[in-house]
C-alpha cells in the first residue's frame, strides 16, 4: 500500500511539474490557457499540445482519484488517523493545483521575461542605430529594412516594411515608437504579441498615445537587463 501510495504521489507531483514548467517555456501557452483549447479545432491542429494537455489531465486527475479511494477504503482507527494526515496532504495539494491555474499568466510571463533577457543582444542590434539618430523621413536602414515614418513632418513611428526577426520563427518586430528617447518595439509572432522597450535611466515604461493616434494603456512591465523592459499593454 505504502509503494502504491508512494508512485501516487510522484505522479501527482510530476504533472505539477510539467503543467509548470510547460506554462514558463511554450510562448503559446497564456493563449492556450485562455482560448478553447478543448475544443474540436483547437485540438485537431494541435496534436502535440493536445496530447501533453490530456497526458496531464490523466496522470493529475487518476493519481488524484487514487489517494482518495486510498483514504475511503481504510477502516481501522490507526489507518484512519494516517488517513486523515494524507487527506490534508491532497487538500494541499489541490490548494497548489489551485494556485497554479489563478497564476498560470504569472508564469507564463516569467518565463517569457526569461527568453527576452536572452534576445536582450538582438534587441539592441535594432535599436542601436535609432537611438543614434532617429530617421526624419521614410526609408531603409540595415537593421530593420524598408519603413515608412509617422506622422510626416516630425515622425514618432516607424511601420516596418519587412519585420526583422529578433528570434527566428518565433518574434519579429512590426512597429517602433520614439517617445521622449525610449525606443519601444512593437512584438509579433509566436512569442510576440507585447512590446520590448529600451529607456534611458530617467524614463520607465508607462501608457503612451502612438504616432498613429493609437493609445497603449500600460497593464505591466519587467526589467530585462541593459535598460530594456518587457510590457504588455491592455489590448
Amino acid at each position: 500500500m505504502w509503494k502504491q501510495s508512494k508512485w501516487l504521489w510522484g505522479t501527482q507531483v510530476a504533472a505539477f511539474c510539467m503543467l509548470a514548467i510547460w506554462a514558463a517555456a511554450d510562448p503559446s501557452f497564456a493563449d492556450l490557457a485562455h482560448g478553447g483549447f478543448l475544443s474540436r479545432e483547437w485540438m485537431s491542429a494541435n496534436l502535440v499540445r493536445g496530447f501533453g494537455i490530456g497526458l496531464i489531465a490523466i496522470l493529475a486527475v487518476g493519481s488524484l482519484l487514487g489517494l482518495l479511494v486510498q483514504f475511503f477504503a481504510r477502516s481501522t482507527s490507526m489507518i484512519r488517523r494516517r488517513s486523515l494526515a494524507q487527506l490534508l496532504a491532497v487538500a494541499t495539494l489541490a490548494a497548489f493545483w489551485f494556485a497554479l491555474a489563478i497564476h498560470v499568466e504569472s508564469i507564463a510571463w516569467q518565463g517569457k521575461r526569461a527568453r527576452f533577457a536572452l534576445r536582450v543582444q538582438e534587441l539592441e542590434r535594432i535599436a542601436s542605430p535609432l537611438r543614434e539618430q532617429w530617421p526624419k523621413r521614410d526609408g531603409e536602414l540595415p537593421a530593420i529594412g524598408p519603413f515608412m515614418a509617422y506622422p510626416f513632418g516630425r515622425p514618432t513611428t516607424l511601420v516596418l516594411l519587412q519585420a526583422p526577426p529578433v528570434a527566428k520563427q518565433a518574434v519579429y518586430v512590426s512597429a517602433i515608437e520614439n517617445l521622449d528617447g525610449a525606443i519601444k518595439l512593437q512584438l509579433t509572432g509566436t512569442d510576440g504579441g507585447d512590446w520590448a522597450e529600451w529607456h534611458p535611466p530617467s524614463s520607465r515604461p508607462s501608457s503612451f498615445v502612438g504616432g498613429l493616434s493609437d493609445p497603449h494603456e500600460l497593464e505591466f512591465a519587467t526589467s530585462i537587463g541593459r535598460g530594456w523592459y518587457l510590457v504588455r499593454y491592455e489590448s
